[in-house]
């Protein structure tokens, strides 16, 4: 799963893209259409600026060159991929017209929708997305994973290209969709991608619904509509199908004092705030004039150990903290608010075909306090204090870390909370001797188990957990990566679940909802983790 703010991430680290594998043969629920809009009668209308307040302001708009969240909620409106997510979770083709497996699943050939245009008037073609991906796949995270794995990429004709891999990689059309911050393969211009290089891209031309208009760092950036858009024929669906340009404007401005966010909905300046506090809830619940809305499929914690060194690179140490927490008092203690949270072993959402309802079964929250204390004896804990390392920033983590050492403390370990800013936090972080558990939280919507931002292993991130265990989970992950049979990859993303859960390399925690908040003239809009607001309109 995503995470957010830079760090490999939920809708996050969370993420949090992208099926080569038929998801359409497999039973999968909907995600829930807006609980704001799903009895409203009103019919859509076109004119008027949407004006956003957000919390946090992009670095810039390069989605190549960016891991942060906002830098891919704001591109959504500008550019498209080749596959979108629709709200089965399913990637499917948004520019591409269609695609079949070939080899084994070592080729993909892609036919291009034809008379698609950029916002410049010219005709997408195969060249600009030869070029698109061939930047992506150098400068952007999920390019790093593909790199290894990938053959070449062999342009047939104008609208029609193979991506050739190595070996039969199954996850290749997932992750062009990927929703995951920093993972999203968009289609740019040709011409733009050869002006600007692997530097960060200032001029941005998509094949969205909306255009850049004026883009002033740190303040606003202001989109039109794109009056020559081409819009995919497919019903619309979540990321994809046909996509509406009703607003004349969008407006994203960057307000980082929340009451002032909250005020402006509530008098109409703003249209939509995003991340409230969980506490105005039932203020804003009583307020006629707006909407609180409480994201499904948004985060999810988890307790991440430094498995790297003592006490921690001893399994039974790891099983004494699961043993020793209660996910119910750690839920209350981070988030608060029982409608916010909610408490799952699976690392996947229900609707993903990844979800397994018997994920951590007699694991997953099953506090036993006396066993937690036999299972740290005999880890040979020596009392040494162990350092749980979070921001201060950020008060789920910082509520979470002070839970967690209450808890803990009650079993027989000594505990050190140390809350930094996030770069001191980060930089501590990556030196193995610094830390012992660290919280970390991901976007709940995940798109493919081969990208999973909460994999651990000898792979990926930060727990140094490399031991005959962690070989073993590798092995699972390299299993899944050239399966393309959907019901036997379903079945090692359970092998996967059986061995995060013997093995506790991290302890996911609860799922948990942010709050955001819209005013009641905002219709049709998909409560998500991320924004959508083409197929959105003002009521009059």
């Amino acid at each position: 799963m995503i995470k957010r703010n830079g760090v490999f991430k939920f809708c996050a680290m969370v993420l949090i893209g992208m099926l080569t594998i038929s998801m359409t043969a497999c039973s999968a629920q909907k995600a829930p259409a807006s609980s704001s809009d799903v009895n409203s009668n009103a019919k859509p209308q076109y004119g008027g600026t949407l004006t956003v307040a957000d919390q946090v302001a992009p670095p810039h708009l390069d989605s190549d060159k960016s891991t942060e969240w906002k830098v891919t909620e704001i591109d959504n409106h500008i550019y498209e991929g080749l596959f979108e997510f629709n709200d089965k979770f399913e990637a499917v083709p948004q520019l591409a017209d269609s695609y079949e497996k070939l080899d084994g699943g070592k080729t993909y050939k892609v036919k291009l929708r034809k008379g698609v245009l950029f916002q410049n008037g010219k005709e997408m073609t195969s060249s600009d997305v030869e070029a698109s991906f061939n930047r992506w796949l150098k400068n952007n995270g999920a390019g790093d994973i593909i790199k290894p794995y990938f053959d070449k990429v062999e342009v047939i004709g104008p609208y029609e290209m193979d991506f050739k891999f190595k070996e039969p990689y199954a996850p290749f059309v997932n992750i062009l969709a990927s929703e995951v911050s920093g993972q999203k393969f968009y289609v740019r211009t040709k011409e733009m991608v050869d002006k600007f290089g692997d530097n960060i891209i200032t001029e941005h031309i998509g094949t969205g619904p909306y255009q850049v208009a004026e883009y002033v760092p740190d303040q606003y950036v202001k989109l039109k509509r794109f009056d020559k858009y081409v819009p995919n024929p497919r019903p619309s669906s979540l990321f994809s199908g046909k996509r509406v340009a009703y607003l004349d404007e969008i407006v994203f401005k960057f307000v980082p004092d929340e009451e002032v966010r909250v005020a402006g909905v509530e008098t109409g300046e703003f249209q939509y705030a995003d991340e409230v506090s969980q506490d105005k809830y039932e203020m804003l619940k009583s307020n006629p004039n707006v909407q609180p809305i409480i994201v499904p499929y948004d985060m999810m914690g988890m307790v991440v150990f430094n498995c790297g060194k003592a006490p921690f690179n001893n399994l039974d140490a790891r099983k004494a903290v699961n043993a020793a927490l209660d996910m119910s008092e750690y839920g209350k203690a981070s988030i608060g608010d029982e409608k916010f949270w909610r408490l799952d072993g699976s690392l996947f959402p229900k609707g993903s075909i990844w979800y397994d309802k018997n994920a951590g079964k007699g694991i997953y929250n099953q506090p036993n306090l006396e066993e937690a204390k036999a299972l740290l004896k005999k880890s040979g804990y020596d009392g040494t204090p162990i350092v749980i390392l979070n921001t201060k920033e950020n008060a789920v983590e910082s509520q979470g870390a002070l839970s967690l050492k209450s808890q803990l403390e009650k079993v027989g370990f000594k505990v050190d909370v140390q809350l930094y800013d996030r770069a001191t936090m980060l930089q501590k972080r990556s030196q193995v001797n610094n830390w012992n558990i660290s919280i970390s939280n991901w976007v709940e919507f995940n798109p493919d188990p081969q990208v999973f931002g909460a994999w651990i292993g000898t792979k990926k991130w930060i727990g140094n957990w490399q031991d005959d265990d962690s070989a073993r989970m590798d092995a699972i992950f390299n299993k899944m990566l050239g399966e393309t049979d959907t019901n036997t990859r379903i079945q090692d993303v359970k092998d996967m679940y059986k061995e995060f859960w013997d093995k506790v390399p991290m302890i996911k925690t609860v799922n948990y909802s942010r709050l955001h908040v819209k005013n009641k003239s905002l219709q049709g809009y998909p409560d998500f983790c991320k924004q959508i607001f083409w197929n959105t309109w003002l009521q009059k």
